[in-house]
């Protein structure tokens, strides 16, 4: 059988079973889901907020990006093509969202589709720099049973990140993409999309701590951003629509990290897909309302 045909039958078998056990939860855990009346107005309206800000964020990280490749988009356009990238990530398997985006720019734009995968992998990667500091940095000033618990795990993803700019200095590496602009990290394009990846990170903890505080006045804001720290590795990859069923998967079994239950995490990740795929329906009928 072709390789294709087993990614795809893979692809499904883990979005059927992980969206029949989302059903199957619902029915049978439908109590769990009234202690969302306990989200105040004020709270459901901060989860807009941010998931419109995000947006945002998300736009300014492909602006920047797009412009190793000579690729100058207006705020307007990155934020259309920021929408429809995130919509078709977020309701397809594979990334097929960013087919589309890939497609649109080598529609209207001249470059090499190597160069546009190398320097989107490259920032995919660099993202996680200040995102796995911050998360370090908090587990020892907040709970230091984290670091030791999970120390090897930490200590290997450092690692790997560290090992990062030494492969795309290599003479090798730059041969076959022919990179011509050198990556740097004080440089203002990058400063600028490290400060929105920050932004994202941070204000994507908010919402989750906002949704788990309705539920547990108990939980802190480190719980809210150790569940944000696993989803921006497990979003490295897009085997299934949003990832459903794998991002879950770890998130549930890296539990000690976060201290929250898989109920909650189930339920969690429910309302962060409603609130993104709303939010990202909302922006588009605003910018339309703008064309006319």
């Amino acid at each position: 059988m072709d390789i294709k045909k087993l990614n795809k039958i893979f692809s499904y078998s883990i979005l059927i079973s992980s969206l029949g056990y989302f059903i199957y939860f619902t029915v049978t855990n439908i109590d769990q889901f009234e202690n969302l009346k306990n989200l105040t107005y004020q709270s459901i309206v901060l989860i807009f907020l941010l998931k419109f800000l995000n947006i945002i964020f998300l736009s300014n990280i492909n602006l920047n990006i797009l412009k190793n490749l000579d690729i100058f988009l207006t705020n307007k356009n990155s934020i259309e093509l920021t929408i429809k990238n995130t919509l078709g990530n977020l309701t397809t398997p594979f990334k097929i969202g960013s087919g589309y985006k890939l497609t649109y720019l080598k529609k209207n734009y001249d470059f090499k589709v190597k160069d546009y995968l190398f320097w989107t992998t490259l920032y995919s990667i660099i993202n996680l720099y200040p995102i796995y500091f911050i998360f370090v940095l908090f587990s020892f000033l907040q709970n230091n049973e984290v670091i030791s618990i999970h120390l090897y795990f930490l200590l290997i993803m450092g690692i790997c990140l560290l090992l990062v700019p030494l492969i795309i200095r290599s003479n090798k590496v730059k041969k076959i993409f022919n990179i011509k602009n050198k990556f740097r990290i004080f440089s203002k394009s990058n400063l600028i999309i490290q400060f929105n990846n920050i932004l994202f990170f941070v204000s994507t903890s908010f919402i989750v701590y906002t949704i788990i505080r309705s539920y547990d006045h108990n939980f802190s804001f480190f719980s809210g951003l150790s569940y944000s720290f696993l989803s921006s590795f497990v979003n490295l990859i897009n085997v299934t629509p949003g990832n459903i069923g794998t991002k879950e998967g770890l998130i549930i079994v890296f539990n000690q990290l976060h201290g929250i239950g898989f109920e909650l995490v189930i339920i969690v990740s429910f309302i962060e897909r409603l609130t993104s795929l709303i939010t990202l329906f909302l922006f588009q009928i605003l910018l339309k309302k703008t064309k006319d």
